[in-house]
C-alpha cells in the first residue's frame, strides 16, 4: 500500500493537471455569437444603407440572440467602413453592410482603397434599389427630357453625389455624356449629409439610391427626373426612368447591399448567419417594410452564390469605370 501511494498521487496530479489545461479550450469554444456583434455601415445615418443596416441589425439581433450595433463609418466611396472590417479579427463579431460601391466601385477606381472586392467573406445579398436622379423642386425642369434641354444651356451643372467612386456618381457621368452635357461633381460622405443640403437647394441636382429619395419625393419635397435602371421599380412603379425620354437610353446604374465579413470567416460562424438571414429575408413583414422604403429585398442565396456574384460584378465594373473619368 505504501508504494501505490506515490503512483496514485502521481496520477491524479497529471490528470488534473490535463483537466486543467481542457478548462480554457472548453471555455473559448462557446457557441456563436456570445457578445453583440458590430454592423459597420459604410456611410453617415440618414440614407438607404443606413436604414436597411438598422433594420437588419434589428431582425439580426431577434434571431442570434446579441445585441448588434451599428457603427456607421463614412468617407472615401465607403472604403473606411471596408478597411475597418477587413482589419477586424475573422471571429464574425464585425461585419460589413456592404454595398456594390464599398465592396467592388471603389476599390476598382481608387487606388487607395487598398483592398480587392474578393478580399471580404460574401455571406449573403440583402436588398437592391435603383439609381435616381433626383432635383429640388425649384429647378426650372420636370422630367429627363427637359432637364437634358437646361444642362446643355447651362455648360455644366452642380450634381450633389455620395463620394467620386460610387455607382450613383458615374450612373449621373455617363448619363451626361450620352445626353451631351457636363455635371460637376460636388461629393458628399453619405445621402443623409446630401439630402439635406438638396432639400435646402444649397445644390439642385443629385444622384442617390431610390430609397434614400422616396420619402422626400412622396411628402414633394425633391422631384424625380427619372431612375436610372433599365425597368421601373416595383416599390415606386409610378415613376419613369431616364431610358423613357428622347435623349438617354440603355442607362444603367442600379445599387445593392450585402452582408460580409473579413476574409477567412470561419464556417460555422457563416452557417449561423446563412441561418438567420435565410429567415429575415423570407420574412413578409420584413420585404414589406423595406419594400415599403423603396428597397426591394433580395432573394436568398448562399455565401457561394454572393462570392460568385461579387466576382461578376467585378467584371462588369471594370469595364463601366474604364468609360469615365472619375476625378
Amino acid at each position: 500500500m505504501p508504494n501505490r501511494s506515490p503512483r496514485f498521487s502521481r496520477r491524479k496530479l497529471l490528470l488534473s493537471t490535463v483537466v486543467a489545461g481542457l478548462v480554457p479550450s472548453m471555455a473559448s469554444a462557446q457557441p456563436y455569437p456570445d457578445r453583440p456583434i458590430t454592423l459597420v455601415v459604410p456611410f453617415p445615418p440618414g440614407a438607404v444603407t443606413d436604414r436597411a443596416g438598422r433594420a437588419l441589425a434589428a431582425e439580426l439581433g431577434k434571431r442570434l440572440g446579441q445585441q448588434v450595433i451599428v457603427d456607421n463609418v463614412g468617407g472615401a466611396s465607403g472604403t473606411l467602413a471596408g478597411q475597418k472590417v477587413l482589419r477586424a479579427r475573422p471571429d464574425g463579431y464585425t461585419l460589413l453592410v456592404g454595398t456594390v460601391n464599398d465592396m467592388v466601385m471603389a476599390p476598382i477606381a481608387l487606388k487607395q482603397a487598398g483592398y480587392a472586392p474578393t478580399d471580404f467573406t460574401a455571406i449573403a445579398r440583402i436588398f437592391q434599389v435603383p439609381t435616381i436622379l433626383v432635383a429640388n423642386p425649384s429647378l426650372p425642369a420636370d422630367t429627363i427630357d427637359e432637364f437634358v434641354t437646361y444642362a446643355r444651356k447651362q455648360g455644366a451643372v452642380p450634381l450633389g453625389a455620395t463620394g467620386l467612386a460610387t455607382l450613383q456618381t458615374i450612373g449621373g457621368v455617363m448619363l451626361a455624356e450620352a445626353a451631351g452635357f457636363r455635371f460637376e461633381i460636388v461629393p458628399y460622405k453619405g445621402g443623409g449629409p446630401l439630402l439635406t443640403d438638396l432639400v435646402g437647394g444649397q445644390v439642385q441636382v443629385a444622384t442617390m439610391a431610390l430609397g434614400s429619395a422616396l420619402s422626400l419625393l412622396r411628402q414633394g419635397k425633391l422631384k424625380s427626373l427619372g431612375l436610372i435602371s433599365l425597368r421601373r421599380d416595383p416599390t415606386a412603379p409610378d415613376l419613369p426612368t431616364v431610358n423613357e425620354g428622347r435623349f438617354v437610353k440603355g442607362m444603367e446604374a442600379d445599387l445593392w447591399g450585402g452582408l460580409a465579413g473579413p476574409p477567412n470567416l470561419p464556417a460555422a460562424v457563416i452557417t449561423r448567419l446563412s441561418v438567420a438571414l435565410r429567415e429575415i429575408l423570407t420574412d413578409p413583414p420584413f420585404r414589406e417594410a423595406e419594400a415599403r422604403a423603396g428597397n426591394v429585398v433580395a432573394e436568398y442565396t448562399d455565401a457561394a452564390a454572393f462570392t460568385a456574384f461579387v466576382a461578376k460584378e467585378e467584371t462588369r465594373l471594370r469595364t463601366v469605370a474604364a468609360k469615365v473619368q472619375l476625378d
